[in-house]
């Protein structure tokens, strides 16, 4: 595999991630994670394990909804391990109708892993740099 796939391969695993979770689809994310992922949210979240973030995906989210539109990705190749930035720009809607919503801007750096052929995430760092709305449920975990 030539470097620009694996630039390309990288940059749409960033994108299957902002997807599965926008779609609250456990298992897409669970198939994207090593078994010990570990998802960080500065300053205080931390969650350990593929089931545990993609439990909190499918059991805890409080949101009606959400949108991650990821920017500027810019994976960096180190053989079998990259690191990945990212900007996203997240909207959480709230239970309590679409005119209530958290909005977030946040860098994002994923270290991912090559196995079997197939990159996969095995740390998610969040630094929120923005923040606008209601962030009631944010920090609850």
């Amino acid at each position: 595999m030539t470097d620009i796939e694996d630039f390309i391969r990288l940059q749409a695993l960033v994108a299957r991630f902002a997807r599965a979770v926008d779609l609250r689809d456990h298992e897409a994310l669970s198939a994207l994670l090593v078994p010990d992922v570990t998802m960080e949210l500065l300053p205080d979240i931390r969650i350990e394990g593929r089931e545990a973030l993609a439990g909190m995906l499918r059991d805890d989210l409080v949101w009606a909804t959400t949108m991650h539109s990821m920017a500027n990705v810019l994976p960096e190749l180190h053989g079998d391990r990259a690191t990945v930035h990212a900007n996203v720009t997240a909207v959480h809607v709230s239970p309590g109708g679409p005119g209530k919503h958290f909005d977030l801007g946040a860098r994002y750096t994923f270290t991912a892993v090559r196995e079997e052929g197939s990159w996969l995430l095995s740390r998610i760092g969040i630094e929120p740099v923005w923040t606008t709305g209601d962030d009631h449920g944010m920090h609850d975990h």
